[in-house]
């Protein structure tokens, strides 16, 4: 009896494009423990205060993107970052140093949609 390989070589393909698919849209990369620990105590907001980071993301290689978040909590040289993922469609939190975030204004805010994120 011969066997027909068309659908379980056709099913290994399409498992292989969704791997592909999964490492061309990344992973944020935040910092380690050790890091966040090295750069101070931790300090809560009490309301999410609008930002703009720089978070790395690892897609074969690692590329900064800019992302339009809140501060959720910081470091002295650290910040805990909450944005919307287009790419997932769910929230992501990842700490970043602090040299990479930077207030919004309130111009900036009302210009800009609720947690988009614009590679660069």
């Amino acid at each position: 009896m011969g066997s027909n390989r068309r659908y379980p070589d056709r099913a290994d393909e399409r498992a292989d494009e969704i791997r592909l698919e999964q490492a061309k849209l990344g992973a944020p990369v935040g910092l380690t423990t050790a890091e966040i620990r090295r750069t101070g105590p931790r300090a809560e907001a009490r309301e999410p205060i609008p930002i703009t980071a720089s978070v790395r993301y690892r897609v074969i290689y690692e590329e900064p993107r800019t992302v339009e978040g809140e501060a959720v909590a910081w470091t002295r040289g650290a910040v805990l970052v909450k944005y919307h993922d287009p790419t997932t469609r769910h929230d992501q939190f990842v700490w970043v140093y602090a040299n990479a975030v930077v207030r919004r204004t309130n111009r900036e805010q009302a210009r800009l949609p609720h947690g988009s994120a614009q590679r660069t």
